[in-house]
């Protein structure tokens, strides 16, 4: 990670040393202007009427246009080294997949054993699980109780160890 911020970093530096035409930031700016009242000039002009408040005023309105600003230059050889350190910083930034983690299937030994949600038979009863069915094995496989996710339905409990074996014991 250092060494992509360190990268990164004189990657900036460069650009800057070599473009100082690029001392103020580039973007449009945006100036205000004043649309103009038309007039007819057919109607012939009104004698001036008594002081009234009138109903309905015409107010100018702002209409903003944009200005662009002049377009940044770059030698060709700064933008193609930019363009280069970018593709590497890419490569080098996507990460590997991380790989999945091994699952440990054991099997039940047992003819009908009760899956519970708890270690202890004091606790309530999940399921059952037949002789030969298959269980991910998702806690510390050397307790005396370990914690299941059974194969297909995927409920989860505890299941006494001297139950369980790791070969499939029909086959």
């Amino acid at each position: 990670m250092i060494r992509l911020t360190l990268f990164l970093g004189g990657s900036i530096w460069a650009v800057m040393a070599f473009a100082p035409e690029l001392d103020e930031p580039v973007f449009t700016e945006v100036t205000p202007e004043t649309a103009p009242v038309v007039v007819a000039a057919d109607q012939p002009e009104a004698a001036p009427a008594p002081e009234a408040t009138p109903v309905a005023m015409i107010t100018p309105v702002a209409v903003m246009t944009p200005v662009a600003s002049p377009e940044p230059t770059a030698e060709p050889a700064v933008a193609e080294a930019v363009a280069e350190v970018m593709a590497e910083v890419e490569a080098e930034a996507t990460p590997a997949p991380a790989p999945e983690p091994e699952r440990i299937i054991w099997y039940v030994t047992g003819s009908r054993v009760n899956v519970r949600e708890g270690p202890s038979t004091n606790y309530t009863i999940l399921g059952k699980v037949l002789y030969g069915d298959a269980a991910e094995v998702i806690s510390d496989p050397d307790a005396d109780w370990v914690k299941i996710r059974i194969e297909g339905d995927g409920v989860e409990g505890y299941i006494a160890k001297r139950f369980m074996t790791d070969v499939d014991p029909l086959g």
